[in-house]
Parts: C-alpha cells; structure tokens; sequence
C-alpha cells in the first residue's frame, strides 16, 4: 500500500491525461468530466494540488468528501459554467451522491471503512481495498448519461482476489447502540432477531457488557434501566449519551455537551 501512495499522484495525471485524450478522440472535449476516487480527505488534498501543478489546464478541480461544507459541496452539482472538471471523492460519492455529468472514472481501488475491535474496544476507520461490488458500484457512475469510460489503478488479477461484497456494517462496528435502540423498540433480544446477516456473538456481548457497564442495561431483568431509556431517546453512541445524562446529573451538562 505504501509503494501505491506513493505512486498515486503520478498514475492519476497519467490516468486523467488518457480520459481527456479518449474525449478529444470522440469529439467531446468538452464533455469529459471526471471523477476520481479518493480514500481519504487528505489524499484528495494532495491529488488536488499535483493536479493543479501537473494536469491538464484550463480545468476545474473540485474535492468532495462528507465533511465539505454544504457550499462547496454545492459546486459539484453545478455543472452550467462549462470547462472540463475533476471531482475527487471519498466513497461517498459511490452511492450517497451522484456528481452530474460524468463521463469518466478513476478508481484507486481503495476506501476507509469502519472497523470495531471487541478486544481493545476501539473503532478504527483502517484503509481498505474494496470489493468487487464496490468497485463495479464506482464503474457505474460513469455510464449515467452516455457511454463511458472506467480506468482502475490496479490489476484485474488484483480484483479477482478481491472478496465480491463488502462485508456488512452490522459484522465491524460496535453493537451496543444497536442493542438499546432494539430494547427500546420492544425487539427482544439480538440472538433472536432474523437478521439477513447475524452479527459475531462476540461482538453481541461485548455491546451489551458495555451497556451494563454504563448503567443501561439489566442483565438480570434483560430490560433496560431507567437511564438506558434515556440514553435510547438521544440520535448519538451510547457513551456520549451516558457523558450527557451524567453530566446534567452532576450540574456541568454545559461543559460536557462542549466536550461530547
């Protein structure tokens, strides 16, 4: 992966240098958008300056992540100013947003997903390669409103071996806001709930040791407390929403709220 980041910057110019070559050949020039998938906000950052040093001139850059602020997301989706562009995303355009009028891909092959470790009790957001779906998912966004054209920064032998779908969410996060929103919901217990995909057993008792641990949960009664009904009430994971109730418990609900 190391040797791949490092490559990144250059593989991508060269790779947007054939896009534009490929538009000019079809007559289009000016219809040659591009969007390139990124994995994390500071790699669109370095992909957006080597682009501006080193691509092609007179074109728009544009990046695109989740925490952009809504008027710059709003230049994406307005695509009336003419010029070529080149959006550069996270995986959240790979099915969250649709950029207009893309006629191109890059796909780096890459993703930050969210993992839970029950061991250490720590969820991590690791850089990952994606699945076979998700890259056929990301080859989609090109052939919208035309014909077009996806270029992927890594071997077919490469995504071969790829697992052919992501693994759900409910299997790599932490169950325990799960856990007190199926109590509150009158679900019964997680065991016995027919999921498409069952969670690891391991992960069910570590969201609900936590839970106990925090206060909310019974494991005698199997019934949430009155502080886990609370906790249920609040859009937020569990420990934020015991760090609130504790702290209007012990007068510094102000302070907390700053610090949750």
């Amino acid at each position: 992966f190391d040797d791949f980041e490092e490559n990144l910057p250059r593989a991508v110019v060269q790779a947007v240098e054939e896009c534009f070559k490929d538009a000019e050949s079809k007559g289009h020039p000016e219809h040659a958008d591009i969007l390139i998938f990124s994995s994390t906000e500071r790699e669109i950052r370095e992909l957006q300056e080597t682009l501006q040093k080193f691509g092609p001139k007179h074109t728009q850059i544009l990046p695109l992540y989740a925490r952009l602020a809504l008027s710059e997301q709003q230049q994406i989706f307005n695509s009336s100013g003419g010029g070529r562009r080149i959006i550069i995303a996270t995986n959240v355009a790979e099915t969250a947003l649709t950029v207009p009028n893309i006629r191109y891909v890059i796909d780096s092959g890459f993703a930050r997903l969210s993992r839970y470790n029950y061991r250490s009790r720590v969820q991590r957001l690791p850089i990952e390669a994606i699945s076979q779906a998700a890259a056929n998912q990301r080859k989609g966004r090109c052939g919208r409103i035309a014909p077009g054209v996806c270029i992927r920064l890594f071997s077919e032998e490469d995504f071969q071996g790829r697992p052919e779908f992501t693994e759900p969410e409910i299997k790599r996060t932490n169950l325990a806001s799960v856990i007190l929103q199926m109590q509150s919901l009158g679900f019964g217990a997680v065991e016995s709930f027919d999921f498409i995909e069952p969670p690891d057993h391991r992960l069910v008792n570590d969201g609900r040791k936590l839970l106990i641990e925090l206060g909310a949960y019974q494991e005698t009664k199997n019934e949430l407390t009155k502080l886990g009904a609370q906790m249920a009430k609040m859009p937020i994971d569990p420990r934020l929403a015991r760090m609130i109730l504790g702290g209007a418990h012990f007068g510094v609900l102000n302070e907390v709220l700053i610090i949750v």
